[in-house]
């Protein structure tokens, strides 16, 4: 057998072939309709890891009213999510998924 017809069959044989690619809601609705829906961004301090989330953008804070230093934007689809988990051991750990749409 030939490099190439092996070099076929990893790739073939490769389970990254079963993954299925996922459209986020903004795409599926701009592809419909041509409109997005906003980003909702989540706001983390740098100094003190103060953060919040936002449904509107014109609530935006831009500094941390805990501590006065800058805050950083995470920008968040409609359909992410973001765990927050603050722990003794591990300090703040932000978990970001993607809940699937209603079938």
């Amino acid at each position: 057998m030939g490099a190439a017809m092996k070099r076929r069959r990893i790739i073939s044989d490769s389970p990254e072939i079963l993954v299925t690619p996922y459209e986020d809601l903004n795409t599926r609705q701009g592809r419909i309709t041509g409109e997005l829906f906003p980003n909702l961004p989540l706001g983390v301090c740098d100094e003190c890891l103060w953060c919040y989330s936002c449904m509107n953008t014109r609530g935006i804070v831009r500094t941390c009213p805990m501590c006065g230093t800058a805050i950083s934007l995470v920008p968040l689809n409609l359909d992410e999510i973001c765990t927050i988990e603050l722990d003794e051991r591990n300090g703040v750990t932000l978990k970001f998924s993607r809940k699937l749409p209603m079938r």
